[in-house]
């Protein structure tokens, strides 16, 4: 299983394949090279979005001349459905429960883009900034994904597996 979004941790069966742990948890979540533990209950899209305006504000503060690079790599929207349950409401008008987790998850990870965004105009940094936003895959069906009109889904070599949206703006 993957690691779960709000209490940071996954069966250790999934880092060690063929072994019966199924039941045991490990955290699975970091600073730098040390575990993070303060965060459990905080919803890790959230987190991330935060982590990423601090590291800008404080970047601004201390350095404004000097370029610097983010790497975010968001867990959402990959399984397991979990999001926080007002991001859900937001989806409701979706008949389907998992598409209106998963819609939920991807309301989470657009207002954290959207306060990235900020944080860079608030500093001045968006006018010299390059940003590339992309998938690794398609979406899995299973797990509220949606690829239509293309055949397929994650984990297929079907258009739907291996086809994924991105775009590149600054």
């Amino acid at each position: 299983a993957a690691e779960e979004y709000f209490t940071h941790t996954c069966s250790i069966a999934y880092h060690f394949p063929g072994t019966n742990t199924s039941r045991l948890r490990a955290l699975d979540f970091r600073r730098e090279t040390a575990p993070e533990k303060s965060m459990n209950g905080t919803y890790s899209t959230n987190a991330f979005s935060q982590e990423a305006v601090n590291v800008i504000e404080e970047h601004h503060k201390k350095k404004q001349s000097e370029p610097f690079f983010i790497y975010l790599a968001y867990q959402a929207v990959h399984g397991p459905l979990e999001a926080p349950q007002h991001y859900i409401d937001m989806c409701s008008h979706i008949p389907e429960p998992r598409r209106q987790i998963f819609c939920g998850m991807a309301k989470a990870m657009d207002e954290g883009i959207g306060n990235i965004t900020r944080a860079l105009k608030a500093t001045g940094a968006w006018e010299n900034t390059l940003i590339a936003f992309t998938t690794d895959n398609g979406g899995q069906i299973e797990t509220g994904g949606n690829n239509w009109p293309l055949r397929g889904n994650k984990a297929t070599v079907w258009e739907g597996g291996v086809r994924g949206v991105a775009f590149v703006t600054g």
